[in-house]
């Protein structure tokens, strides 16, 4: 593919990404194959909905260097070891697609199912720091188990799709969402669609001042807010974009208050959750995120395998995000 096309196919795909709701914010990213020794990748931590074709990097397979002042994406090397590995293939996505980031925080190959994009199984590589060698090694050690796999959960940090072209590359995201769905569902069912009584107008107004505030009624946000105890993140995004811990308190505006500190979500007792930000669209992030990360902390409960990020992980994320991520996404 020659470098104009392929700038062409990932502005396109990141503008798909976010119409599908396949990401939030910043998460993800998304490259295509150049030549046999390179690929173009988004950059590191610029929203998608904004990205200029110059912005796009090239960057070498064999080492994962690049050109130009533009950093891309801390994942490159995931990319470059698919590239590598896969001489078949032309275009990536990685997502934190919402079902499949739930589904791989049990750490499980999903199987026992068939589908004819997937086949009967979807490798899901190990825990790690998102842009660490550790993450990337789990990653290589799935791909070359399982070389004619087109999707791979990443545990806690969503998914990686492969194509031929863009086109190929949505198709394998699309069935994976289609199978992570139908295996959440079995274990957790139908949650009750309760109608969620509105949040108390001095619990909104506790909010720290210049904040935009929304409330989370969602189910998955009411059955765990029901559980009356502290949410420790399954999924890394909500650890960055919320806190390395959201808290459960009583609908009290000095408890809420303080709970937020440090946060950008505090859930309240059976009821929901006041999720908050600099601007109305950082806090429906928030909200998406929320609701994703209480499915996974039901999901995990469910089917007894997972575990929420370490303290010391969760804490470190948040931190970055803080300092660097979220600075850029607002530019």
């Amino acid at each position: 593919m020659i470098a104009v096309e392929a700038r062409e196919q990932v502005l396109r795909a990141a503008a798909r990404l976010v119409e599908e709701r396949l990401i939030a914010r910043t998460w993800g990213n998304i490259s295509a194959r150049v030549s046999d020794t390179q690929f173009l990748i988004t950059p590191s931590g610029l929203a998608y909905e904004t990205l200029h074709p110059d912005q796009l990097v090239l960057v070498n397979i064999a080492d994962g260097t690049w050109e130009g002042d533009v950093k891309p994406s801390s994942e490159r090397g995931i990319h470059a070891d698919a590239y590598r590995l896969r001489p078949e293939v032309g275009f990536i996505i990685h997502t934190h697609q919402y079902w499949a980031s739930v589904a791989g925080v049990e750490g499980r190959a999903l199987t026992g199912f068939t589908h004819p994009l997937l086949g009967k199984r979807v490798p899901c590589a190990a825990y790690g720091l998102p842009g660490t060698k550790r993450l990337r090694r789990a990653v290589e050690a799935e791909e070359t188990a399982w070389p004619d796999s087109r999707a791979f959960l990443l545990r806690s940090h969503g998914a990686l799709c492969l194509g031929r072209d863009l086109e190929d590359a949505f198709a394998a995201a699309r069935a994976l969402e289609e199978v992570c769905e139908a295996r959440v569902r079995d274990w957790l069912g139908d949650l009750p669609a309760v109608e969620a009584p509105p949040v108390p107008e001095e619990l909104l107004a506790a909010v720290p001042e210049g904040l935009c505030a929304l409330w989370d009624a969602s189910p998955e946000v009411r059955a765990v807010a029901a559980q009356g105890r502290r949410l420790r993140p399954y999924l890394d995004d909500l650890a960055q974009i919320a806190g390395a811990d959201i808290l459960c308190v009583p609908p009290d505006p000095g408890r809420v208050r303080k709970a937020l500190q440090g946060r950008n979500a505090v859930l309240l007792q059976g009821a929901g959750a006041i999720c908050t930000a600099d601007t109305e669209s950082g806090a429906e992030a928030v909200c998406a995120l929320l609701c994703k990360g209480c499915a996974a902390k039901l999901y995990a409960d469910a089917v007894g395998g997972g575990r929420p990020l370490g303290a010391v992980d969760a804490a470190l994320q948040r931190l970055v995000y803080q300092r660097s991520y979220k600075r850029k996404a607002q530019c």
